[in-house]
């Protein structure tokens, strides 16, 4: 392996308002685990892998941006069944969009979560990402 290179993104920061009602929410709903909880922070793993980091916040801001007044998200969650994961999440009365099927590029819907930090999902079987 050559040294001195990037290997991939370890984890993501979002922004929430209350700590332990996100941390809920993402353990419920995508079965993460809680490590390294501090005041204020915490990580969400799957397993031994590090997703999420939350940092609670004092303001309004999201893990969002705009493009032509249309609200884009910054993270995009990888699933292998993406149909049985939106009609769970529906199911649970979450904010989540239609999928979209892209054909060569995936399927995808869009997800919000009780903060308003909006998450793509994607499903693509010829892409090789480890989960």
């Amino acid at each position: 392996m050559e040294r001195g290179r990037i290997l991939g993104i370890a984890y993501n920061v979002i922004p929430v308002a209350d700590i332990e009602r996100s941390a809920k929410w993402y353990v419920k709903h995508f079965g993460f685990n809680i490590r390294n909880q501090r005041n204020g922070y915490l990580s969400l793993f799957r397993g031994n892998r590090p997703i999420l980091d939350l940092i609670q916040s004092d303001n309004d801001t999201r893990a969002v941006f705009e493009i032509n007044d249309k609200k884009r998200w910054i993270i995009t969650f990888f699933t292998n069944d993406i149909e049985s994961l939106h009609s769970y999440l529906k199911s649970e009365d979450l904010k989540v969009g239609n999928i979209s099927d892209e054909g060569q590029f995936g399927k995808f819907f869009v997800l919000e979560d009780p903060d308003g930090n909006l998450f793509d999902v994607w499903e693509h079987h010829d892409c090789e990402l480890i989960y």
